[in-house]
C-alpha cells in the first residue's frame, strides 16, 4: 500500500512563541538601528559593546584631561605673552634711565639739569613699579608662587626703597607631562628684587637626637636615608632589623636594641651621640651591623661593616640637616644667642632678640616680627643661615648687640669673613705699591700698614695688628677689634703722649678712605670705623633709586656708577625676556601638539563609537521588511483551524 507524504504536526502554541520571539528580536533590532540613526553612535550603552567599552572609557578621560590641559597651556601662554609686553615696557623704561645718566656727566650738565632730571628717574622709577605689578586674570606676573599683597601689588614702597612681597619659585600649572609648565615669571629673576650677600659663613653643626627625621639626614654616604633591611649580629647569632617603615634616629635605635636583647639583652646597645650612632659591646661581647644583601640602609646610617668587641665605637657622621624645628640646643657651634643683633635696614635700626627662642623657627620669627624686609632662610646645603633683604634701594647693615651673636652665626654684614672686594657696594678697596694705611699714636708712634693682598676683615684686622706690635713699644698699645655694637672696627690707642691720635691714608693711596677708618680722634683713645661693607639689593629698583639720588646730589661718579648699574639690570631684564619667549614658544609648540592628539584621539573614538548611518539604514530597511513579512507569516497561521489540515 501506498503512503503519502507525512505532514508534520506543530502546536499551536509553539508556533505562537515562535513568532513571537522572532518579531521581539526584530523588533530589538529595529530600536538599536533606530538609536543609532538618532545618535550617529554604535554604542549607546555598555552592553552594545562590552569588548570595547573599556576602550571607549579610556579615550573619553584621555580627551577630557587632554581639553582641561589644553586650557591650562591657553592660559599661561596669555599670561606669557601679557609678561612679555610687560617686560618690553621695562627694558623701555631701563633703556631710558641709561640715556639719561649719560646725558648728565661730563660737558653740558650742571647742579640744576641733574636736579631736574632725578625728577625724570622718579617718573622712570614709577613706571618700572607699575609694570612689575600687573596682573592678568588675578595672577601677577611678576609675583612668583606668593601671590600679591593685599592691595594686589608685589613691590610696594617700604622704609624709603620699594619691597619685593612675591616668591622666589614661579607659580607652575599641571599639562599633563612629566613636567609642569611654569605660568608667571618672579621677582628675582625678572628684576632681581632679593639680596644675596648675607650667606652664613657658619657650620652650625646641627646634632644628631633621638627626635631627628631619617628625612632630614643627608646620611654618610651623602645620598640620604634609603630605608631598608640590615642585620645585626651578636656573638655570631644573626638578626634581620625591618626599618622601611623607622620614622627617626630614635626609631633605629629602639628596633636594633630590640634584635639585640633579642638574642643577649646583656650583650650591649645603641644609641645616638655626637653626629651620629655609638655601638656599644660589653665585656667579651661581639656586636656587628651590615646590610642586607643590595641594601642602603646601613651604611646610610652610618654603621655598615660596624664590628665591636668590648668597646663603643662611634659610627660615620650622619650630616645632620638644618630644619625649622631643629633645637638650638642641639647645635655643635657655639653661638651667643643672648645677646642679639643690631639690624640696620636704611635710616632704621632695631634689635633682634633671641634670648628667648629654643628653634631655628624661633630665630626666623623673631626677623620677621623686626618688619623690617628680611628674611632668615635655612641655606642650600642645610648646615647654616642666610638673611635676605627684600627692600631695594637703601643699605643694610647686620652688626653685634654687645655680644657675637651675628658673628657666630656668620651673618655679620661687616665681619671676620667679610670680603674686601664686598665694600663700597661691591667696587672693593683699591691698594697701591707700598703702604696703604698710616697712624700716628699719642705718643708719637708712626706706622704705615700695606695691605695688597689682604682679602678678608680678619685678614685686614691681623695685618693692621701685626703692624701695630712691631711699631709700639709694648704689644697692645694699639688695638683693632671688630664692634660689639653694631658694625665696624674699633681702634684704640692706649699710649700717652701730646699727639692725636689719627688713622688716614698713606701716600696716594685711598684704602683707608674706603675702608672707612679714616678719623682724629684727637685726645681721645678710640677710632670707630664706618660701615663701608653694608649690603644693597642689586635691582633694577636700586638702580633708578641709586641714579636719583647721585643726580640730587650732583655726584658725578655716582652718576656714572648707577648708569652702570641701570645697564647691569638691563642686561637682567632682557635675559629674563627671552626666558619668557622661550618658555611662550613652548607653550605654543605643546598646544600645536595636544591639538594633533586630540584630533588623534576623537577619531580612533569615532572608529569605535560611531556608527556607518549607510550601513546602519540598509540594515533598518532590511529589518522592516523582515518584521513586515513575520507579520504576515503570523497573521496566516493565526488564521489556520483544523479544516486546513483534514481531507
Amino acid at each position: 500500500m501506498a503512503v503519502g507524504p507525512i505532514t508534520p504536526r506543530t502546536t499551536l502554541l509553539l508556533t505562537g512563541n515562535t513568532l513571537t520571539s522572532n518579531l521581539l528580536r526584530t523588533q530589538n533590532d529595529l530600536f538599536q538601528a533606530e538609536q543609532q540613526i538618532q545618535t550617529g553612535k554604535q554604542i549607546n550603552k555598555p552592553s552594545d559593546a562590552p569588548g570595547q567599552i573599556s576602550t571607549l572609557n579610556a579615550l573619553n578621560q584621555q580627551i577630557e584631561a587632554r581639553e582641561q590641559y589644553t586650557q591650562n597651556l591657553t592660559f599661561a601662554q596669555g599670561l606669557l605673552t601679557f609678561a612679555d609686553q610687560s617686560l618690553a615696557d621695562a627694558t623701555d623704561i631701563l633703556i631710558e634711565a641709561q640715556s639719561t645718566a649719560s646725558s648728565q656727566v661730563g660737558v653740558g650738565s650742571d647742579a640744576d639739569t641733574r636736579e631736574a632730571m632725578a625728577f625724570v628717574v622718579d617718573e622712570q622709577l614709577a613706571g618700572l613699579i607699575e609694570a612689575a605689578n600687573r596682573q592678568f586674570n588675578g595672577i601677577s606676573l611678576f609675583g612668583g608662587d606668593n601671590g600679591a599683597a593685599a592691595s594686589g601689588d608685589v613691590f610696594v614702597e617700604f622704609l624709603g626703597g620699594v619691597r619685593y612681597l612675591g616668591g622666589d619659585e614661579s607659580l607652575n600649572v599641571d599639562i599633563g607631562s612629566s613636567y609642569d609648565q611654569a605660568l608667571n615669571a618672579n621677582g628675582i629673576d625678572a628684576f632681581g628684587a632679593l639680596s644675596s650677600r648675607v650667606e652664613g659663613t657658619v657650620d652650625l653643626d646641627p646634632q644628631a637626637t633621638d627626635g631627628v627625621r631619617l628625612a632630614d639626614i643627608e646620611g654618610a654616604d651623602g645620598r640620604g636615608f634609603r630605608a631598608g633591611t640590615i642585620e645585626v649580629a651578636v656573638n655570631g647569632t644573626a638578626a634581620t632589623v625591618d626599618l622601611t617603615t623607622a620614622d627617626t634616629l630614635g626609631d633605629v635605635v629602639t628596633r636594633i636594641n630590640d634584635a639585640i636583647d633579642g638574642i643577649d639583652p646583656a650583650a650591649g646597645s645603641i644609641a645616638v651621640a655626637g653626629t651620629g650612632f655609638t655601638l656599644t659591646a660589653a665585656a667579651g661581647s661581639t656586636i656587628a651591623i651590615a646590610d642586607v644583601q643590595s641594601g642602603n640602609a646601613a651604611l646610610d646610617l652610618g654603621l655598615d661593616g660596624t664590628t665591636v668587641t668590648g668597646a663603643a665605637v662611634a659610627g660615620s657622621d650622619l650630616r645632620v640637616e638644618l630644619t625649622e624645628l631643629t633645637n638650638l640646643a642641639d647645635l655643635g657651634a657655639t653661638i651667643d644667642f643672648t645677646s642679639g643683633l643690631t639690624i640696620t635696614q636704611g635710616l632704621t635700626t632695631k634689635t633682634a632678640d633671641f634670648s628667648a627662642a629654643t628653634t631655628i623657627q624661633d630665630l626666623q620669627n623673631v626677623i620677621d616680627e623686626l618688619d623690617l624686609g628680611l628674611r632668615l632662610e635655612i641655606n642650600d646645603d642645610g648646615d647654616g643661615l642666610n638673611l635676605f633683604s627684600e627692600v631695594s634701594g637703601i643699605e643694610l647693615s647686620v652688626g653685634e648687640n654687645g655680644g657675637t651673636t651675628a658673628n657666630d652665626l656668620g651673618i655679620a654684614t661687616f665681619g671676620n669673613d667679610t670680603q674686601l672686594a664686598d665694600f663700597r657696594d661691591g667696587l672693593g678697596i683699591e691698594t697701591v705699591d707700598g703702604d696703604d694705611l698710616s697712624f700716628t699714636l699719642h705718643d708719637g708712634t708712626a706706622f704705615s700698614v700695606d695691605i695688597s693682598g689682604v682679602l678678608t676683615v680678619s685678614e685686614l684686622v691681623t695685618a693692621i695688628q701685626t703692624a701695630a706690635d712691631a711699631a709700639t713699644a709694648a704689644p697692645g698699645d694699639l688695638t683693632v677689634a671688630l664692634a660689639t655694637t653694631g658694625t665696624g672696627l674699633v681702634f684704640t690707642d692706649s699710649t700717652a703722649g701730646a699727639n692725636d691720635f689719627v688713622i688716614e691714608n698713606a701716600g696716594l693711596s685711598d684704602a683707608a678712605a674706603q675702608l672707612g677708618i679714616t678719623g682724629n680722634a684727637g685726645t681721645g683713645a678710640t677710632i670707630t670705623s664706618t660701615d663701608e661693607a653694608t649690603v644693597k639689593v642689586d635691582s633694577a629698583f636700586t638702580a633708578l633709586i641709586d641714579l636719583s639720588t647721585a643726580l640730587r646730589a650732583d655726584d658725578a661718579l655716582g652718576i656714572t656708577l648707577a648708569g652702570g648699574k641701570v645697564e647691569d639690570r638691563l642686561d637682567g631684564v632682557v635675559n629674563a625676556r627671552a626666558l619668557v619667549g622661550v618658555e611662550s614658544r613652548r607653550v605654543q609648540d605643546l598646544l600645536d601638539r595636544s591639538a594633533d592628539m586630540d584630533i588623534a584621539d576623537k577619531q580612533l573614538r569615532s572608529l569605535i563609537e560611531d556608527a556607518d548611518l549607510t550601513e546602519v539604514i540598509s540594515r533598518y530597511t532590511q529589518l522592516e521588511t523582515q518584521l513586515q513579512a513575520s507579520l504576515q507569516v503570523g497573521a496566516i497561521s493565526n488564521q489556520l483551524s483544523l479544516l486546513d489540515f483534514l481531507g
